[in-house]
């Protein structure tokens, strides 16, 4: 079994967070989810360049399934996706 996480390091006095978004044992099922999870995190907001929800780029990359972001704005905030084996209780 597989866990796709999603962590908001934050910043400026925000409290950081992690959620994990979905589980499966197919872990090419949560590699294409990370994907348009990254894909929605990266579009620019043209009106809104300091949104939250939008404005990343790909900081770091180590492989499929462990991926950074960096704010393109506020370049002190940072997400993290990650794919990692997980054991059911």
């Amino acid at each position: 079994m597989y866990a796709l996480t999603f962590c908001y390091e934050a910043c400026d006095g925000n409290s950081p967070y992690a959620t994990t978004i979905a589980v499966s044992e197919d872990k090419d099922k949560l590699i294409a989810q990370m994907r348009e999870c990254i894909d929605e995190d990266t579009q620019i907001d043209e009106d809104d360049e300091w949104d939250e929800d939008c404005n990343y780029h790909i900081f770091k990359k180590y492989g499929d399934t462990d991926v950074y972001l960096q704010h393109n704005a506020k370049t002190d905030l940072y997400t993290h996706y990650s794919i990692s084996e997980v054991e059911v209780l």
